[in-house]
């Protein structure tokens, strides 16, 4: 009998490439490892839910034995890959081995840590990056409500107002001089900063945190300028790393992510990556577009018909409740940011040096130009 197609990890990649796999072929047979649970969940939204207070069964789409029995695969839950034998074509696990005809790594990114952290309680810094976190950081909310978010990115600004919504006393930092500093240019984001206060946040630029000791009934944060305050939380909001440590331990090609071709497909012709744990020519996979959209060009090149990947337009999206955020960030090029603003919101446009559109960013009353503005892109 044939080695099945195995995929590592049943994240948003995972999940994104069996659906798109049962739409072009029902009957191949198809494993799927997971390290967790194997619930089906929408990983993007757990900041709205935290401030909505929802359960963490509320977020759960499908349970591992739903999306094994709906989509005819065996799904294998709570296993631990230790490595991958390339020469034998078997994942090497704690449980034992298991082999594989062609294999996919969804790995996805694990919530980056703040390496110089220091102090008697470092280790109780809470991360947003998986349904398990979520429960935990939803249970240890309970009774307690100052946090602290480090970090002024997307995720850190949209946590925030989140949390300041549901009635969390929130302070925010951010070690750059302005909120969103790789995204949005220095207007737009003093506006999200005044959204944020309006919301009861409290915003600290230029700063960030150096100690979390460990009080008598408290946390006691020192910042990187000296100052002391006390805490319930501190939430690390700095962003995500590629879980690449099987490629790279595989001998695969290994940048910031696992470097696969526009095809999907690593150096070994049999392993192939997706999602988060994955770039192509140095960009990386960020937005649910566009691992949905490499899941569609996976499926079809695992069948055996010749896809490539194309980037959809990366609109990012930001759900600060008086202050919606849409971007379309801009390539790497020379080029210059024109903002103007309005009473309700700001309209920002990037524009290269021959004057062509090459991405924008537009606040309240203006998110509704955006679909008009992606048509003008490059023009």
């Amino acid at each position: 009998m044939n080695a099945p197609l195995v995929i590592v990890g049943t994240g948003a990649a995972g999940y994104a490439l069996l659906r798109a796999l049962r739409q072009i072929d029902r009957d191949r047979p198809l494993v799927l490892i997971t390290r967790d649970d194997g619930a089906a969940y929408e990983k993007f939204h757990l900041a709205r839910a935290l401030g909505a207070r929802t359960r963490p069964r509320g977020l759960v789409l499908a349970t591992v034995e739903q999306m094994a029995h709906r989509y005819g695969a065996t799904i294998l839950a709570h296993r631990h890959i230790l490595r991958i034998d390339r020469l034998r074509h078997e994942l090497v696990m704690r449980e034992g081995r298991h082999g594989y005809g062609q294999l996919v790594l969804a790995t996805g990114a694990a919530a980056l840590r703040e390496p110089g952290l220091r102090g008697t309680a470092a280790s109780q810094a809470l991360t947003l990056g998986s349904l398990a976190d979520y429960a935990y950081l939803r249970s240890e909310l309970a009774g307690r409500n100052r946090v602290v978010v480090l970090g002024g990115g997307l995720a850190g600004c949209e946590l925030a107002d989140n949390l300041a919504r549901s009635s969390c006393h929130v302070t925010l930092l951010e070690p750059a001089n302005q909120l969103l500093a790789e995204t949005l240019p220095a207007l737009s984001a003093a506006r999200v900063a005044q959204a944020l206060q309006a919301a009861g946040v409290q915003v600290m630029t230029e700063d960030g945190i150096q100690r979390i000791d460990q009080g008598p009934d408290e946390l006691e944060l020192t910042t990187l300028a000296g100052v002391r305050f006390p805490a319930d939380l501190l939430v690390l909001a700095r962003g995500v790393v590629p879980r690449t440590e099987l490629a790279r331990d595989a001998g695969l090609a290994v940048a910031r992510g696992i470097v696969v071709d526009p095809a999907l497909g690593t150096v070994d012709p049999d392993i192939f990556a997706l999602g988060e744990c994955a770039e192509i020519d140095g960009r990386l996979f960020r937005l649910a577009e566009e691992i949905e959209a490499g899941a569609q060009v996976l499926a079809e090149v695992l069948c055996g018909r010749k896809r490539r990947m194309r980037w959809p337009a990366r609109l990012r999206r930001l759900q600060i409740e008086s202050c919606p955020v849409t971007v379309c960030e801009p390539p790497p090029l020379a080029g210059e940011w024109h903002e103007a603003a309005t009473q309700r919101g700001v309209r920002a446009v990037f524009r290269d040096r021959r004057g062509a559109l090459r991405g924008f960013a537009l606040l309240g009353d203006q998110v509704a130009a955006a679909e008009r503005l992606l048509g003008e892109l490059g023009r």
